[in-house]
């Protein structure tokens, strides 16, 4: 008799220039998917997400047979990865005069806009890769889908559009990502460098052990300042000139 399948594939991944991404099968980079075959043989994607955890959920589904019974524990497990994860709004940036109000309240999984931007913040906003808030001239930046935080084409292209628009600081989120690559730790150093040449502060905020744990490994020579939420981010800045 036919047995159900749960296997765990994962595309290429190819930069702007068309060559492989170095690094990304490692078990915690994202762009893994969870996809179950059926008795008929029709493929079904589960979830996607980092290899570790898909692995913990294939491995909690071993015991499972039935189909529908397999769906179900794969919601389980995923509401329980996300369990720790706090949901946030983002605000629309545009003036008083222009919303009609100081602070106009978006959709969570919508990007906010920022008052007289290049047009390219626009497709940060259709990619919804950041939600956004903005506090006395600091951009608080989600990062929305932990599964793309290894998409450094995404993540720098992201991080471009906000530092174009000159704020006084930019304050990144990981407060929704379990597992990082090595190589975005380089690149989040690297746009930190960016933000010091044009006066602008950067930091990280909301950091999980996990991720906090592979800054410590890398032992990263003067690695981006950490705080421990978006208020003692906003406290530890230097008063706006």
């Amino acid at each position: 008799m036919p047995r159900r399948l749960l296997i765990i594939t994962k595309d290429p991944e190819f930069d702007e220039r068309g060559e492989v991404v170095l690094g990304q099968c490692e078990p915690f980079t994202s762009g893994w998917k969870l996809i179950l075959v059926g008795a008929d043989r029709k493929h079904e994607e589960l979830l996607a997400g980092t290899y570790t955890d898909l692995r913990r959920i294939q491995e909690s589904c071993a015991s499972i047979e039935e189909v529908e019974k397999v769906r179900k524990r794969v919601e389980e497990m995923r509401a329980l990865l996300n369990s720790s994860v706090t949901e946030t709004v983002a605000v629309d940036f545009r003036t008083q005069d222009e919303a009609g109000e100081s602070t106009k309240i978006m959709e969570p999984t919508q990007t906010g806009m920022l008052a007289a931007v290049p047009e390219g913040l626009n497709k940060a906003s259709e990619e919804r890769y950041f939600e956004l808030e903005r506090k006395d001239g600091v951009i608080l930046a989600l990062l929305a889908d932990p599964d793309r935080a290894s998409d450094l084409p995404a993540l720098n292209r992201n991080l471009k559009y906000l530092l174009e628009t000159q704020p006084r600081a930019i304050i990144l989120d990981l407060s929704r990502i379990q597992n990082l690559a090595s190589r975005v730790v380089n690149e989040l150093v690297n746009f930190r460098d960016a933000c010091t040449e044009q006066e602008v502060g950067f930091g990280l905020c909301n950091l999980r052990k996990s991720v906090q744990r592979l800054f410590e490994s890398l032992e990263t020579e003067n690695p981006p300042r950490v705080y421990e939420s978006s208020e003692a981010a906003l406290a530890g800045l230097p008063p706006q000139k």
